[in-house]
């Protein structure tokens, strides 16, 4: 599939500790994506293309799940049994690593 400068597609970024589906998961450009980048998206916060809007919001629910529950973990968890558990990790089909969140201890 070719794409020009105002051809649109979903574009997903790794959540933030209040972020909202909304928030990470939006339809952009490529013109829109450069400006995106003017202010302040970082390919630290992983953005991932996609062509179907589905295949982008199961990614996106999937990133703020493995979110939440490492949240959660980290603020409620079972010391006892988690004590070995550092990171939850989110895979696709081919086992890539699409999100990962350290856990952090509180």
């Amino acid at each position: 599939m070719r794409f020009g400068c105002d051809h649109r597609f979903w574009v997903v970024v790794d959540p933030k500790a209040n972020s909202t589906l909304q928030d990470i998961l939006f339809q952009a450009s490529l013109t829109d994506l450069e400006q995106q980048f003017r202010g302040g998206l970082t390919m630290e916060e992983n953005p991932t293309l996609f062509t179907e809007r589905e295949e982008a919001e199961a990614e996106a629910t999937g990133r703020l799940v493995a979110m939440r529950v490492a949240r959660e973990i980290a603020r409620n968890g079972d010391p006892a049994r988690l004590r070995t558990a550092t990171r939850i990790e989110l895979r696709d089909g081919q086992e890539a690593v699409v999100f990962a969140e350290d856990i952090a201890r509180t």
